[in-house]
């Protein structure tokens, strides 16, 4: 068996390749396997786009660069892997052991590069034979192989005779205090596999307590909870906890979006927090109760008094907010909603920064296929991922703020590889990070260096790479969205900026009253 052996084994049957002069052995021993291979000259755009194959076929993806700067290129991709848990293969090309450390063209010290993303690194040469991989298919994993010249010599092309161990599937469960007691949970739904939704809807009904869903849970509209829903704002949570109409937090899957969730190490560092999550990890620096989702369990049920007053809360806030969003039909908050009605049903990938805090707090989408990159919560990457993540849907769509796309300006070139779906990759353009205006929103920390304004648009763009172009500046152009059945779109979304101002003053006011 010889190194593409290894990837049979766990479960790899598609690669994507950033081909060059190292890893020439690699690209020509490809040519007698049976994989189903991707190409890409920009390393970064390929590894995020294997992340989103990764969750479009539920299988280990590869990603085989050359030796140098195109190895550091993937380390972005490798941190999100991380903290997501997904299996992303990382096999970079090396120059000879013998040149580590003399500064020769094109090496740098690669073992090691990626740190503590990768649950291990193998330093393999073609000399390496009947190595033993352990991985658990839970975290990234890095193979450095090292060739020397001849590169173009078959001979020297993957040798490594392999066989994998991949150990028993375990969380630790990190229990330092006791929840009993504490009859009046918070649940605040992240992003659940989808495996536990049965599970998680059953907890719900039988602790009857108020439940915060994100829109990655993709539980918020199923019909069954919807009386314990909250809908209108993470205000109304905060003033929940402050009344202490709930005394502590349940957190289900991954960590939440929700400034809410910040707070809680500062403001409400006194509220007990529980979370159920297959990820390692409790979002909190503070101490907190981390458990297996499979362990859920409800042992009590919610009082059917504080309930109700939490429900009138939340619907009176809500009648407020649809309001509004009438009132200001070209704002932000307004056109994320009228999107989501085009996009009804359809699969949904979320930009971070404002698309997705948006999308949780003014979308009215029934989609049960929503997806993000929500490991790091980083802006990089994120069309790449969504083309790889849209890769087998019929039709989709990727909501994105303009400094997500201007990170990413290299993704639409994989088009000429991809199926011919519909994809709509729809650019909120404020022309800048607009969501800082509200992060530092005292006089004291207004700083315009935050906001990286500009004055760019994105047909051309679309142009470069040979995308259909759409620009929606007024409601009606909502209405050619809706009638798009194009393989490849980019639509840019222009709000008014005024009417986006006024829509958040009225707001703030209305939850300062609650």
């Amino acid at each position: 068996m010889h190194l593409f052996s290894f990837l049979k084994q766990a479960g790899v049957d598609t690669l994507v390749i950033c081909a060059g002069a190292r890893n020439a052995p690699l690209v020509l021993a490809l040519q007698n396997e049976n994989f189903k291979i991707y190409s890409y000259f920009e390393e970064r755009s390929a590894s995020f786009f294997a992340l989103g194959l990764i969750k479009s076929i539920k299988k280990p993806v590869a990603v085989i660069t050359t030796s140098g700067t195109a190895a550091a290129e993937l380390l972005a991709a490798t941190i999100e892997s991380y903290y997501q848990g997904l299996p992303l293969i990382l096999i970079t090309a090396d120059r000879p052991k013998s040149y580590r450390g003399t500064g020769s063209p094109q090496t740098i010290e690669q073992v090691g590069l990626f740190s503590n993303y990768v649950e291990s690194v193998y330093d393999l040469d073609v000399f390496t034979q009947n190595f033993s991989f352990r991985w658990s298919l839970k975290k990234p994993l890095h193979l450095n192989v090292a060739y020397d010249e001849p590169l173009m010599d078959l001979q020297s092309t993957a040798l490594i005779k392999t066989s994998l161990e991949i150990p028993e599937s375990s969380i630790s469960e990190n229990i330092k205090f006791s929840i009993k007691g504490l009859i009046s949970p918070l649940i605040i739904l992240g992003e659940i596999p989808q495996q536990y939704n049965n599970l998680v809807v059953d907890f719900i009904l039988k602790i009857k307590a108020p439940v915060y869903a994100e829109t990655l849970s993709q539980l918020k509209h199923v019909s069954e909870i919807k009386n314990y829903i909250l809908e209108s704002s993470e205000s109304l949570i905060k003033q929940i906890i402050k009344l202490k109409l709930c005394d502590s937090v349940i957190r289900i899957g991954g960590v939440p979006t929700l400034r809410f969730w910040r707070d809680l190490e500062y403001e409400f560092k006194n509220i007990p927090v529980t979370n159920y999550s297959d990820l390692p990890f409790s979002g909190l620096s503070r101490e907190s109760v981390l458990i297996g989702i499979d362990k859920l369990e409800a042992k009590f049920e919610f009082s059917t008094d504080k309930l109700q007053k939490i429900k009138e809360s939340d619907y009176k806030l809500q009648m407020a907010k649809e309001s509004l969003l009438i009132k200001y039909p070209m704002s932000e908050q307004s056109l994320t909603k009228q999107l989501s009605e085009v996009v009804t049903t359809n699969a949904v990938y979320l930009g971070n920064s404002l698309p997705i805090r948006n999308w949780d707090h003014f979308a009215n989408a029934q989609s049960k296929n929503v997806s993000a990159n929500r490991g790091a919560n980083g802006i990089d990457g994120q069309v790449s991922s969504y083309l790889g993540w849209s890769e087998n849907l019929k039709k989709s769509f990727c909501y994105v703020g303009d400094l997500t796309a201007m990170y990413d300006l290299a993704a639409l070139g994989l088009k000429s590889q991809l199926n011919q779906n519909q994809r709509h990759i729809v650019v909120l353009n404020n022309f800048g990070g607009q969501i800082f205006r509200r992060v530092f929103n005292k006089k004291s920390d207004k700083n315009d260096n935050f906001i990286n304004a500009h004055t760019t648009k994105f047909y051309h763009w679309a142009q470069m790479w040979e995308w259909n172009y759409l620009q929606v500046s007024d409601v009606t152009d909502l209405k050619k969205l809706a009638a798009l059945n194009t393989p490849f779109n980019i639509v840019e979304v222009l709000p008014e900026a005024e009417q986006t101002q006024l829509f958040w003053d009225e707001w703030e006011k209305l939850c300062q009253t609650l």
